[in-house]
């Protein structure tokens, strides 16, 4: 244990999202949420006290004695303290992380340097006009998309066709625009995202991302709300543009549309999933500023199915964050219905599309 604890002077002590504080580590890229009180704690980590004497001074003489030496001992675990182990490469500038369930690899970092002209010239527009465009222009997309795609369903008959390979390929370049416009609205709000790159989702799925971790800089919940949001609002551009293709071509070019149309309405309902750290999920904990919302719904929810103690942190919940909480859950309820009903609705089309392609 470190005898006389010292904050890295290179650390950069900032308040961020929801006027929450943070400690940003510039070595690894990473934020450290901390409370108000253990930031007052950090202003007297400048080397001049021991150990003992900074827990004399903050403990008080109270029965927080092993709450300030926690604290210290998770500092120096992390390597925030001066003399603590810290890595000797910024982790940020690595081209390729590892992790359980989710390696990434990251493809380029020249986001920002190739956005910014564009950004330039939004920040010149009325923010909540812009927003309310894309917002109700995407509501549009999706739902000419949806009503298109019922109305006139692709011919299943054509699935593996050149129609299909070549909307399997567009699909691409829109998640390529689907994670641009996340790096566009983070580099006009001034937090440029820190490459693109594609994860691999149990080392085996493909995903487009963008690591856009320096959000948390962003204080107010509306800038937040947009950055999340921004992908599925242009999606909805995108599939407004497909639907009205496929409503006015033919041939070739209407069945690339219609298969396209699907792909984009498939992205959608994934990006909305509320079970996952998708999109959707993202702007509703932005919203609300629920911590957890999808593991606390669920703990509660068990909780009046089958009785059992809570944890504290959920024992003792105001009643308007428990309900909250047991809305989200509903809403995650609800969301899998309508999902399990679609499903076993298209389920004959999809009997047909396979028996179509078996006998092709």
């Amino acid at each position: 244990m470190i005898s006389a604890p010292k904050l890295r002077e290179d650390l950069e002590l900032l308040t961020g999202m929801d006027d929450r504080p943070l400690v940003y580590d510039p070595v690894t890229g990473a934020y450290h949420r901390v409370t108000r009180a253990a930031q007052l704690v950090l202003t007297q980590l400048d080397g001049t006290r021991s150990r003992e004497e900074l827990i004399a001074l903050l403990s008080d003489g109270g029965g927080r004695r092993d709450e300030v030496e926690d604290f210290l001992t998770r500092l120096e675990e992390s390597g925030l303290l001066v003399g603590a182990e810290r890595q000797d490469k910024d982790a940020s500038g690595k081209r390729i992380r590892t992790s359980m369930f989710m390696p990434r690899i990251v493809l380029t970092r020249s986001l920002p340097v190739l956005l910014e002209p564009l950004a330039r010239v939004l920040r010149r527009w009325n923010a909540r006009a812009l927003v309310a465009v894309a917002g109700l222009g995407a509501l549009a997309g999706f739902s000419l998309g949806a009503f298109t795609v019922f109305t006139s369903p692709p011919s299943f008959e054509r699935i593996g066709g050149a129609a299909f390979v070549v909307a399997a390929l567009l699909q691409l370049v829109a998640v390529l625009v689907h994670e641009s416009a996340h790096a566009l609205v983070a580099q006009v709000l001034k937090v440029p995202v820190r490459g693109l790159g594609v994860a691999l989702l149990f080392y085996f799925l493909p995903l487009a991302y963008v690591d856009r971790t320096d959000a948390y800089r962003l204080r107010g919940r509306g800038g937040r709300i947009v950055l999340a949001l921004a992908g599925l609002m242009s999606d909805g551009w995108l599939t407004g543009v497909s639907a009205v293709v496929a409503l006015t071509a033919d041939g070739f070019v209407q069945h690339t549309a219609a298969f396209l149309l699907v792909f984009q309405l498939i992205g959608m309902v994934i990006n909305l999933n509320p079970l996952l750290p998708s999109d959707g999920y993202s702007a509703i904990e932005t919203a609300t500023g629920l911590v957890d919302p999808r593991g606390r719904a669920f703990t509660l929810l068990g909780a009046l199915i089958v009785p059992k103690p809570l944890p504290n942190y959920l024992a003792n919940l105001a009643l308007k964050a428990r309900l909250a909480y047991l809305a989200y859950g509903l809403v995650c309820a609800a969301y899998v219905g309508v999902l399990a009903l679609s499903m076993i609705s298209t389920l004959p089309m999809l009997v047909q599309a396979v028996m179509a392609a078996a006998g092709r």
